[in-house]
């Protein structure tokens, strides 16, 4: 079964449930461990999801893709009924956008060819108290142009080792960045993320060398050589996640 998800990941630990925090503390809030409960409570059975993106703690989506494998003792849920089932059940910062059957053995991250991600960035003084929430205040001063020349440097195939966050090692940190576009839209200035794999953190360090270049401390041609901070969870949505057609 595959899930179509959008939430607002402000008050959540980011996507990956984990363990109880020692020490006394609870179990932190996360989306998977908030659908699987949610699902768990619909079929009367434990159930666990596999989702197409792990993503960070403050960090939004628009388009995660998730699956679930039930076991022939499930109950039987309508396709149709699933998502109305599940979204009665949710909290109202995560939402079913769609339920519908998978090919047997079909995994919603294995599976994946590609991810957008879009970050947004607000120049000015202040964040609006609603818009904010998934923006980032950025400096009147920033220069679009300087942030389009590096962004434009950063696009192909390479090692973006460098950009990733530590604590998650891969085989290889080498990925195809397809597109890294910045718009305009008035205060806005919106930063597109498109490619095969992203390590984790990646687009979030990506932004912050975007805006190293835009603020005139990095330039252009030395993004690689001095990749920027790690710029805010909340500036960021997972938008889409690419498959193959059929």
């Amino acid at each position: 079964m595959r899930l179509d998800l959008a939430y607002l990941g402000t008050h959540f630990e980011g996507w990956q449930a984990q363990d109880a925090v020692r020490d006394g503390g609870g179990t932190p809030r996360t989306v998977q461990a908030t659908v699987e409960h949610a699902l768990s409570r619909m079929h009367g059975i434990g159930l666990r999801i596999q989702g197409a993106s792990r993503t960070d703690a403050g960090v939004h989506a628009d388009g995660q893709v998730a699956h679930v494998d039930l076991p022939p003792q499930a109950p039987r849920v309508p396709v149709a009924g699933m998502r109305r089932g599940l979204n009665a059940l949710l909290p109202w910062d995560v939402r079913v956008l769609s339920a519908s059957e998978a090919t047997p053995g079909w995994h919603a991250r294995f599976d994946a060819l590609g991810k957008r991600y879009v970050y947004r960035l607000r120049r000015g003084e202040h964040l609006p108290p609603f818009e904010g929430l998934r923006e980032t205040l950025a400096s009147p001063r920033l220069d679009v142009g300087a942030m389009r020349l590096a962004a434009g440097r950063l696009v192909g195939r390479n090692d973006f080792g460098p950009f990733g966050l530590a604590g998650a090692p891969k085989k290889t940190t080498v990925r195809t960045l397809v597109r890294l576009d910045v718009e305009e839209d008035g205060p806005l200035v919106v930063v597109v993320a498109v490619g095969d794999g992203f390590l984790r953190g990646m687009v979030r360090r990506l932004v912050g060398t975007l805006l190293e270049a835009g603020l005139g401390r990095t330039a252009p041609g030395e993004v690689f050589r001095r990749p920027g901070p790690t710029a805010p969870a909340r500036g960021l949505t997972l938008e889409k996640v690419f498959y193959r057609a059929g």
